[in-house]
């Protein structure tokens, strides 16, 4: 049945500035860190002079670029991804390019028909469904704006895409299926270390000629203007672009849109002709080869890195795979194993039937031994993993993912009547804790930044539902959620990769940042961040807001968050200054509107600050009005009045790739 739309929202176009919700951060931060109040801050006016002055220092260029702040994940076992957040000057100048220059983005982006994500118009409208009684209620569904009135919407992104979101979708397609009847041979071609090999300038030449670009590099234009954004927010580095902003994906998308046509044209003047001998499809910088042979799998492939090479590109040879019909990589082999395996564990524990809305709703059903249940199901996972010689890196974000699914569809369904026998409530506490219980397992084995957000939503939304139906049983749910995230920490802990590779434990920061719902005041929880803050002089922005967030205005914790608050001090002294350094301004937007730091300090902060930004200093009282002001607006960390369900919602709808 369709679901019901109840509101259809339009986006102001000339509201240029929801760029910076959508396309310049990473996916991959914390939970708390949203760009919302930057957002609403950007059509905010101060009152206080001197709040107002320092404020537009911030935003006013000190230099021709801005330094962004570069830090990693982790990305298997072995290795790290390294990521940049742009400083906040940078994605208002990225909102402004988009504002004059969507429409070409648009044009430039459109010349592949090969390319299975690229954007092809303005987003116009976002929906808001409807709750029905309080169904939806856990999914905090009605995210998508802060308010409709105000209109901060949440759309998934500032431009509408073609065809999918996310490389899985283009392999459970029909355009899949009618290639693969078409063609007997696959084969998927990746570019070699792509966003860290672009040269900025190859965009002009991928819009007109490189004789035009060398003959007109000091033009005014779509191509020079946004060859000097990326390199500006880069440092005023050409060589590599930012890894995780959305815009930096529109920029590789224009280059290899003309890549796209040069290996067409190349291989019809070779005599390999398109949808006749070979056709092909790319996501983003993966090539999908459909061909008839091996040997026109060849050609295509050397037609690929001969045009790569024009743009300094390089193809990956080491990720070249080719497999014949019928088309079935490993990892799809390993899922539709695990997807049977799966669906077998849930249809035991869970049921849908037609609510009284004439909509499908999930409630539970009577388990004996939850214990024999879940062992049954891991030793299964473990046979597909044995066949299949692989690990459960492979299995484990989608055992999570389905599961936080099914745990959101059994808070609904209890909002949701039906015509039948009442459905024991013990049963839906049994239920909602062998899911939980499996989620940590799954996750503790192979935590991921994205699985990260499927397990703080389980949580959150089966806290919820305990304490809004079953308040005697909450208890049990929390120390049942604390013991199990205490032993994922120290699991994680105990193998020092994000030592290693030096990296953000943001599959650490996620899961705890929840306990401050759930379980702020457990001691075990207390001793346990209180520990993880022992190396705090090495601590970075996402880990300094995050600590500081969990201990909160606690008065025990105060040492340590005096502590953590000279440790930004020393970042911000260290760095280029907050008018040009991401990390700094970011440290200082958000520290001096944090209510859990004394307004004394903050004020000193904010008049040594003053120099920095080209601003002379004013006298203490001055200092502290200044920031009374400020502290009424939040920036990138919502210190108070957090929604996690919000939030999580939030990160939902925002990630398109």
């Amino acid at each position: 049945m369709r679901k019901r739309v109840v509101v259809k929202g339009n986006v102001r176009r000339s509201d240029y500035m929801r760029a910076v919700i959508t396309d310049t951060l990473p996916e991959e931060v914390p939970i708390i860190f949203s760009n919302d109040g930057f957002y609403t801050n950007s059509s905010h006016t101060y009152d206080n002079l001197n709040t107002k002055r320092f404020i537009d220092a911030i935003f006013t260029p000190a230099k021709a670029y801005t330094k962004p702040y570069r830090y990693s994940v982790l990305r298997d076992a072995v290795s790290a991804r390294g990521l940049s957040l742009l400083h906040p000057l940078a994605q208002k100048d990225v909102a402004k390019f988009y504002a004059k220059y969507d429409s070409l983005i648009c044009h430039f982006c459109s010349k592949s028909d090969a390319s299975l994500r690229s954007p092809s118009k303005v987003g116009g409208t976002f929906f808001v469904k409807g709750p029905t009684s309080e169904k939806n209620r856990y999914k905090a569904a009605s995210v998508d704006t802060v308010s409709l009135a105000t209109t901060v919407s949440n759309p998934a992104s500032y431009f509408v895409y073609n065809k999918i979101s996310r490389a899985h979708e283009f392999f459970d397609s029909n355009d899949y299926l009618h290639l693969e009847k078409r063609f007997s041979s696959f084969r998927s071609v990746d570019v070699s270390k792509c966003f860290n090999s672009i040269y900025t300038h190859t965009l002009y030449w991928a819009v007109d000629s490189i004789h035009a670009a060398k003959e007109s590099n000091g033009s005014v234009g779509f191509a020079n203007e946004f060859d000097k954004l990326m390199q500006s927010m880069n440092y005023n580095e050409t060589n590599g672009i930012c890894i995780g902003p959305e815009v930096s994906r529109i920029f590789a998308e224009v280059i290899f849109s003309e890549i796209d046509k040069k290996i067409i044209d190349l291989l019809t003047f070779r005599k390999v002709i398109y949808k006749q001998d070979y056709e092909f499809r790319r996501y983003v910088d993966d090539f999908y080869i459909f061909t008839h042979t091996a040997a026109y799998a060849d050609k295509v492939t050397g037609a690929i890195a001969t045009c790569l090479s024009k743009f300094n590109l390089h193809v990956n040879e080491g990720k070249t795979e080719t497999i014949q019909r019928p088309f079935s990589t490993k990892r799809s082999r390993i899922i539709s194993d695990a997807n049977d395996t799966v669906s077998l564990f849930f249809d035991k524990i869970i049921c849908y039937r037609t609510n009284d809305l004439g909509e499908p709703a999930a409630y539970p059903k009577k388990i004996l031994r939850s214990d024999a249940l879940i062992r049954d199901f891991i030793k299964r996972v473990k046979a597909i993993c044995s066949v299949h010689e692989t690990g459960y890196d492979s299995i484990s974000d989608y055992v999570v993912s389905a599961a936080s699914k099914r745990v959101t569809d059994l808070c609904d369904g209890f909002a949701s009547p039906y015509e039948g026998p009442h459905v024991d409530e013990e049963r839906y506490i049994a239920v909602q804790m062998l899911l939980i219980e499996t989620i940590y397992f799954f996750y503790t084995v192979n935590p991921t930044v994205r699985a990260s957000l499927y397990v703080a939503r389980a949580v959150v939304t089966a806290t919820r539902l305990f304490r809004d139906k079953f308040p005697e049983r909450l208890p049990f749910l929390a120390e049942s959620v604390v013991r199990w995230t205490i032993d994922l920490v120290r699991s994680i802990g105990r193998e020092e990769r994000h030592k290693d590779l030096t990296a953000i434990p943001l599959e650490v920061l996620n899961v705890l940042l929840p306990m401050k719902e759930i379980a702020e005041d457990e001691p075990l929880v207390d001793d346990l961040i209180v520990q993880l803050c022992s190396e705090y002089e090495r601590f970075e922005y996402f880990e300094i807001v995050s600590f500081i967030f969990l201990f909160g205005g606690r008065s025990k914790h105060r040492g340590m968050v005096t502590k953590l608050f000279k440790r930004a001090q020393d970042i911000v002294g260290n760095e280029l200054g907050p008018r040009v350094d991401a990390q700094s301004a970011h440290l200082v937007l958000d520290m001096l509107v944090c209510p859990f730091i004394s307004i004394e300090k903050r004020a000193g902060w904010f008049n040594r600050l003053q120099g920095r930004c080209g601003l002379s200093r004013v006298s203490r009282q001055e200092a502290q009005a200044a920031i009374e002001d400020l502290a009424k607006r939040h920036w990138f960390v919502r210190w108070d009045r957090v929604d996690f369900l919000a939030l999580l919602r939030k990160k939902e709808l925002s990630a398109i790739y």
